[in-house]
């Protein structure tokens, strides 16, 4: 049958006032803001399977490699002559005597070798020894060796602790790092933004006070030379943007994530994959906020570039669906703008092609939200064939994407027109709901009941020739003995609604399953409410 409205035939039932007056007695028509849902967790998760590199700090742990980072001119000893590795008190010794250029090279070179173990470096021995101070001085010391050397060793410092980042915040170190990110050599620049990323990674007070140093500035200057740098500098570029971008509590500044966002349309264009990658979780954050904060997301010319990513490999696909999925959950408008990109299209060889669950699971929570909202953004995702995708990861998901499912089904029993929640008929959704009522989760059953519940409600109003049909279906699926067995859940919701389904639509003329169903329901052995 189809979807389209004017083709589906009503019992007796006119457009009239009276009809809208019945369905808004069990339909949420008003509510569509409520029912999206924000993400609040973290985006650990879904990034959790990219390893160390996508972290909010990075550690540069080169180490035992001499860098041909200075001419012979600059180091007189020979290149491959290993470093000897000096104590902490030797250095202070070295540094506090006049110490030469090549004194303070070899001084914060054999600090920074130690500061790049692998396991266990000694920042905390570098802080308690006052060494910090003298490795910030270093940071304005004219010689690019004893500059790079410096930024290496602050780069791992702040990879620490937030104590530890505090102290070299506490020390001087932000605004001498963000100079030098900008520095006309190249190795110098990325070191220093490297470190940078780092403080601005920690938490958001610290990504303030890296916007008080004019951080910013010292982006928007990088973006502006991206052909002049290598792919590994325009990664650390990339990554910088998005720890800018990452804290909520508080957010950034409205004008300062308008600013970012110019620069992340460049990046996000970007021919290589990390650079794009970085570019794209810096958008996600950016778009994980109040509307005004998607709305300059969108304002920017961002989001088209990001679309095109649901073509590429799943690294790119994971956040632009986390993306698209924030600015969802924004309001009508800014719904409509994920629609008007085109994405609903693309979702279904997507969703019909992944073997991960988690693009499933983000898929599934982009559609709830727009299914959350108007009676035309609703009919866009059934027009796109998504319903039956939605449905078979309901009935044959995993639990966490049967729980995204069930929150697209129950929006658009409680958002959608009669004949968009009967296109659950249409589609075959009964067996799914029948099966998911012998779930455990408090939500899910929630969920599914209340979906349950408003498609025999629709309907019993305007398809009374099909209700003894979906009756039918519902108790040779078993779905009458889980509502049954419902009646005897702890929570007292779940209670009420499997009570009210089988009260209204499975009990006789005279009641008599109605008045035995509530006298199971003593006072003593009501559920405990959660």
């Amino acid at each position: 049958m189809a979807l389209n409205e004017a083709k589906i035939p009503r019992d007796n039932v006119d457009e009239t006032k009276e009809e809208v007056g019945r369905l808004q007695q069990y339909k949420n028509l008003t509510k569509h803001e409520e029912l999206r849902r924000r993400r609040t967790e973290c985006s650990v998760e879904i990034r959790k399977q990219k390893g160390a590199d996508m972290m909010m700090k990075r550690r540069n742990i080169v180490d035992d490699v001499e860098e041909e980072f200075a001419s012979e001119s600059e180091v007189d000893e020979p290149k491959k002559q290993p470093t000897v590795r000096l104590s902490n008190d030797e250095i202070k010794s070295i540094l506090s005597n006049n110490p030469s250029e090549n004194d303070m090279i070899r001084c914060f070179e054999s600090l920074r070798k130690s500061l790049s173990k692998t396991k266990n470096p000694p920042i905390d021995e570098v802080i308690q020894s006052g060494l910090l101070i003298a490795l910030v001085q270093a940071l304005t010391v004219q010689s690019e060796r004893v500059q790079y050397e410096t930024a290496w060793a602050l780069t791992n410092i702040v990879s620490g602790t937030t104590e530890q980042t505090i102290a070299a915040v506490e020390a001087g170190a932000t605004a001498p790092l963000i100079q030098l990110a900008v520095h006309s050599s190249s190795q110098i620049s990325e070191q220093a933004l490297w470190a940078v990323a780092n403080i601005a990674g920690d938490s958001a007070q610290l990504r303030d006070y890296v916007i008080k140093c004019h951080g910013v500035e010292a982006l928007m200057f990088l973006v502006e030379k991206l052909e002049q740098f290598t792919d590994s500098h325009v990664r650390t570029i990339a990554w910088a943007f998005s720890n800018m971008c990452r804290h909520k509590n508080p957010n950034a500044p409205l004008d300062v994530l308008r600013v970012l966002a110019q620069g992340l349309v460049k990046l996000v264009q970007h021919p290589d994959i990390q650079v794009r990658q970085d570019a794209c979780w810096a958008v996600s954050y950016l778009t994980d906020g109040p509307d005004e904060q998607i709305q300059l997301a969108c304002d920017s010319g961002v989001l088209p570039h990001i679309v095109k990513y649901f073509k590429h490999a799943e690294n790119l696909v994971a956040p632009a669906l986390r993306t698209l999925g924030n600015v969802a959950t924004g309001n009508d408008s800014l719904t409509q703008s994920v629609i008007d990109l085109g994405c609903l299209k693309r979702l279904v060889p997507l969703m019909e092609k992944t073997k991960s669950s988690s693009i499933t699971k983000e898929c599934c929570w982009l559609i709830s939200n727009i299914i959350a909202g108007t009676h035309a953004q609703i009919q866009s995702v059934l027009d796109a064939k998504l319903l039956p995708l939605i449905i078979n990861i309901f009935q044959y998901g995993d639990h966490k994407c049967q729980f995204e499912a069930s929150w697209a089904l129950s929006n658009l029993v409680q958002g959608g027109t009669v004949n968009q929640i009967y296109a659950l008929m249409e589609c075959n959704a009964v067996p799914a709901l029948c099966q998911a009522l012998k779930q455990t989760n408090t939500d899910m059953l929630t969920n599914t009941l209340e979906t349950l519940s408003l498609l025999m409600t629709a309907v019993q109003d305007c398809y009374s020739q099909e209700l003894e049909v979906l009756l039918d279906q519902v108790e040779e699926n078993g779905g009458l003995d889980a509502l049954e067995r419902l009646q005897e859940s702890q929570s007292e919701r779940i209670y009420e609604l499997a009570y009210s389904i089988i009260t209204q639509f499975f009990t006789d003329d005279d009641g008599a399953n109605a008045e035995n169903n509530l006298a199971t329901r003593s006072d003593h052995d009501a559920p405990w409410s959660f």
